[in-house]
């Protein structure tokens, strides 16, 4: 279904438009997209349901991270035609297995920030103890520049070895990582997309 060193076009959806770039959710130039959407929303407010319907209709293929603990609105994503959905590594395990039993289509979602580079101890044996519980796919997100190559240097190679890696950096684009092999895809800035 995935082939390695793929690329996905990253947007953060606000309204009906994509950003960067300032495309509509109806864009015919997502037709030739990998596209993956960042749903940033306030707790307690539902997902966009016509807007994923549309984007799910105008993306070549879909990854929704709907900034969810939940696994029922990752299962919503799905049924409206989402290809990949994103799931907070930090949700509680039966959310977790719930999901992963629902479909082969989630992605387990680590937001990396500073805090997690100087005690990383937590959040790898997290990921370790996880690796067992759910598929193999995740996906790491960054906001600040340079702390994805930081992190992926520290990462021990049993953890590096147990996913197949997404990477979203801050940056925006691809960087330079050792051990690429494990590297599934790229999320980065949707506005290179757009001609």
């Amino acid at each position: 279904m995935f082939m390695p060193d793929e690329t996905w076009s990253r947007f953060v959806l606000s309204g009906t438009n994509l950003i960067p770039g300032e495309l509509q959710v109806n864009d015919p130039a997502l037709s030739r997209m990998d596209t993956m959407v960042e749903i940033r929303r306030p707790d307690n407010v539902s997902l966009p349901i016509e807007v994923l319907k549309q984007l799910s209709r105008s993306c070549q293929r879909l990854l929704v991270d709907p900034h969810t603990f939940d696994h029922q609105e990752l299962i919503d994503c799905l049924m409206l035609g989402s290809t990949l959905v994103c799931i907070d590594h930090r949700s509680d395990i039966k959310q977790l297995e719930l999901a992963h039993a629902s479909s082969a289509n989630i992605v387990v979602k680590l937001e990396l920030d500073q805090s997690m580079l100087s005690e990383p101890e937590e959040h790898l044996s997290l990921l370790e103890s996880l690796s067992s519980h759910v598929g193999d796919l995740i996906m790491v997100k960054t906001r600040m520049p340079g702390i994805l190559e930081e992190w992926w240097l520290i990462l021990p190679r049993r953890i590096r070895g147990a996913w197949k890696w997404i990477m979203a950096p801050a940056e925006g684009e691809r960087i330079t990582l050792p051990h690429r092999n494990r590297i599934h895809s790229w999320a980065i800035s949707g506005d290179l997309f757009i001609k």
